[in-house]
């Protein structure tokens, strides 16, 4: 499906044949889109390209699409292609390579040394570095090629922009934020993407930095309930153009772009950047940054609290591929014991799966119950940022807390 906002037609099919279209990818100047076909198994996998105006499908490579790149300069197009892969680990990728759309003889190596997941590869400006997950849910930055590797955190969707010094992302488990790293300065700061007008704080999912890093598109908003609200999905479901800050610690502007019966996924952005009046470069004077832990510190508080509203328990096999689950509960809280804590209710993170099983504890948590919980900050517990976290429907709009209850 496309939209151009100068053509005045509105949402078009550029191939109007149901099928297998995976992570389209916008090259020549928004002229023409790269894309991935998969049908029966890993082995059957292939990158194609189509015209804006669906003419001109051919078929280019074996493999995946993992990321495109212009050259400096001659403002060639290059494809980051990502084979061999297996049926036991489609999503992942053990060989990255690239070549010139129009010359997909002329391949050279990239990337070996890990394996790496194909929704979240991304290059920078020079082709230097790329952004991304070596493999799931390993996020990091590469330089390229085959040079070092350096981890940030666990999480998925990684992406890398240039905004005056490159710029990389990984989304977290709950579906809402992603974290912000500027590699250069070590800086790191969190940026909430589920914030669109009518979103209620509900999951978003696809995140997509546009050519221009200013933007960001996404998916959402997913808030129909079930044990995995993205498999949900739903026509609600539409894409959304944000506007970082000029200091990208936040998205200062959100635009609905699709409004549809269907459900709409996998967006990419093309901007005009030359006409674009949003300055690209990255303004640290007034960065939000957090070091290794938030300034606020873990905050921790002793409650008796009663639960009013509860998560639904996913399943291990409707979290797949991860393998640990939290559910984000709703408290009313009934009395402060230790600490300091002055709304009247608690959004607290719960362990609901762990090593793939649902936890007896889980089950037991009941609406109504009146417990005493020791809770602490969720964003002061770095080790949680990659874990699968569930929030209960219509949860108020407070930081989550995560239960540190000491057990019997």
């Amino acid at each position: 499906m496309a939209f151009d906002t100068d053509d005045g037609r509105g949402e078009r099919a550029i191939l109007a044949e149901r099928g297998s279209y995976i992570k389209p990818l916008l090259i020549g100047g928004g002229q023409r889109v790269l894309f991935t076909r998969r049908q029966t198994s890993a082995a059957d996998i292939g990158v194609y390209v189509v015209g804006w105006d669906g003419a001109g499908l051919r078929k280019l490579a074996d493999g995946a699409a993992l990321a495109v790149w212009q050259e400096p300069g001659s403002g060639r197009d290059w494809l980051y292609l990502g084979t061999q892969n297996s049926d036991a680990s489609p999503g992942d990728f053990k060989l990255v390579s690239r070549f010139p759309v129009d010359q997909p003889a002329a391949r050279e190596v990239v990337w070996n040394k890990t394996p790496v997941s194909g929704d979240t590869f991304q290059v920078s400006a020079d082709g230097k570095l790329a952004g991304g997950l070596f493999p799931w849910p390993k996020a990091g930055v590469a330089t390229l090629p085959n040079g070092d590797l350096r981890l940030f955190g666990d999480g998925c969707w990684t992406a890398m922009r240039d905004a005056g010094v490159p710029l990389v992302w990984y989304f977290d488990g709950s579906h809402r934020n992603v974290t912000m790293v500027d590699p250069k300065a070590d800086r790191r700061w969190t940026v909430p993407l589920n914030q669109a007008p009518g979103f209620a704080g509900a999951e978003v999912y696809h995140p997509r930095w546009a050519n221009h890093p200013r933007f960001v598109a996404i998916s959402g908003p997913y808030n129909q309930g079930g044990a995995n609200q993205v498999r949900t999905g739903g026509a609600q479901t539409e894409i959304y153009l944000g506007r970082f800050s000029r200091d990208y610690s936040s998205v200062e502007a959100w635009a609905r772009v699709t409004r549809n019966g269907g459900g709409d996924s996998y967006p990419d952005v093309w901007i005009d950047r030359a006409s674009n009046p949003h300055p690209i470069e990255l303004v640290q004077s007034a960065q939000k940054t957090t070091p290794t832990a938030p300034a606020q510190g873990a905050g921790r508080v002793v409650v008796e609290a009663r639960m009013v509203t509860s998560a639904a328990i996913p399943t291990p096999r409707s979290i797949a591929p991860y393998r640990n689950a939290l559910v984000a509960n709703v408290y009313e809280v009934v009395k402060v014991v230790e600490g300091k804590y002055s709304e009247g209710r608690l959004v607290i993170a719960q362990w609901a799966i762990r090593d793939a099983a649902v936890l007896d504890e889980a089950r037991q948590r009941t609406v109504g119950s009146v417990v005493r919980l020791t809770v602490e900050r969720y964003d002061a517990r770095p080790e949680l940022e990659g874990e699968r976290l569930i929030v209960a429907p219509g949860a108020p709009d407070l930081p989550i807390y995560y239960d540190v209850t000491p057990k019997p």
